[in-house]
């Protein structure tokens, strides 16, 4: 009686990101022990599983090889027991009888993609365990809902406290988690710095509301121009880190560097350093902005609007903005 009346709509998700898996907390996190039936298995015989095991909220039936074949869910099964003639009707049959095709999910999947699963199909269902298999399909466990909302509950608790306060930006820790999930998964990337050239004469010239303003405008030009899965973050001051796949980098650049940044009246340049990342470069996030220091220091050292991009498998750097600094003449 409390569902709404009108339908909600939903957007379309872009290609982008229905390519990329949604990240978040491993299902390996969740795996609770299953409690296991042959396929063959009667009434009788679930009934005295769950009776002697009040914490078991669910059985799954397997075939020989271990594959879910049906999910027994213990309210439903019970109350279909105790209706009158139900132990009767029921008890020496088979107990897929009175279960549901089973819903599964890959060891691998993460924990927003078993919410997916949980929220396709009967709604009757939300409470189910959400059976997980192997790469063979064979059952290694189950996952809860109750426990996956509350993980992801404190989850998002935590991103919250980690935005950063001016541009409501992530900070590192949400771009370096995303670039070991990439390395783990052997996709190409490219992890970028960005930041203003000068920021303290900036703001020392036009005073620190205006050098906020340029940050939070930076900031919303970097979330406008992120498409598909490029992530953005506001490392602190005048720092930004921005993880794309490598054909989305040139787009982004182009949006950043070619506008006209202005604090205070004055004009403001900035400098973009890249990394390009290809399976097997780097180990880890530290390795790749290792990597990406150096790049920098060299894109700090241009005039102008600065953009030096490097690869980790590679030695030097490419200027593809900027030019260099005129020596100041003697004495």
């Amino acid at each position: 009686a409390r569902l709404p009346a009108a339908d909600v709509y939903v957007p379309p998700r872009s290609p982008e990101a229905m390519a990329m898996p949604p990240a978040g907390p491993s299902v390996r996190e969740f795996v609770r022990p299953a409690a296991l039936l042959p396929a063959t298995a009667s009434a009788a015989q679930v009934r005295a599983l769950l009776t002697g095991a009040p914490e078991v909220s669910g059985v799954l039936l397997v075939d020989r090889a271990g594959v879910p074949v049906r999910s027994v869910h213990r309210s439903r099964f019970l109350l279909s027991l105790s209706g009158r003639y139900g132990h009767a009707l029921y008890a020496d049959r088979p107990a897929a009888k009175l279960g549901d095709p089973p819903r599964t999910v890959g060891v691998n999947a993460t924990a927003w993609e078993v919410l997916d699963v949980v929220a396709v199909g009967d709604r009757g269902r939300t409470s189910d365990d959400v059976a997980v298999v192997d790469e063979h399909g064979r059952c290694v466990g189950v996952v809860r809902l109750a426990d996956l909302v509350r993980a992801l509950a404190e989850t998002r608790v935590e991103e919250a406290a980690g935005l950063n306060p001016l541009t409501r930006l992530p900070g590192s820790d949400a771009v370096t988690g995303e670039v070991d999930r990439r390395i783990a998964a052997g996709r190409a990337f490219a992890l970028s710095w960005l930041d203003v050239d000068h920021f303290k004469q900036v703001n020392d010239g036009a005073g620190f509301a205006a050098g906020d303003e340029l940050i939070r405008t930076i900031g919303r030009a970097l979330q406008q121009a992120a498409t598909g899965s490029t992530r953005v973050g506001h490392i602190g001051g005048d720092d930004f880190l921005v993880l794309t796949d490598p054909e989305a980098l040139d787009p982004l650049a182009c949006t950043v560097l070619d506008a006209p940044w202005s604090a205070g009246g004055r004009p403001v340049t900035l400098s973009l350093a890249t990394i390009l990342c290809v399976p097997g470069s780097v180990t880890d996030h530290r390795q790749a902005a290792a990597c990406l220091a150096p790049l920098k220091k060299a894109a700090k050292a241009l005039q102008g609007a600065s953009w030096v991009l490097g690869r980790a498998s590679e030695a030097g750097h490419e200027v593809r903005r900027g030019s260099a600094r005129t020596p100041a003449p003697a004495g």
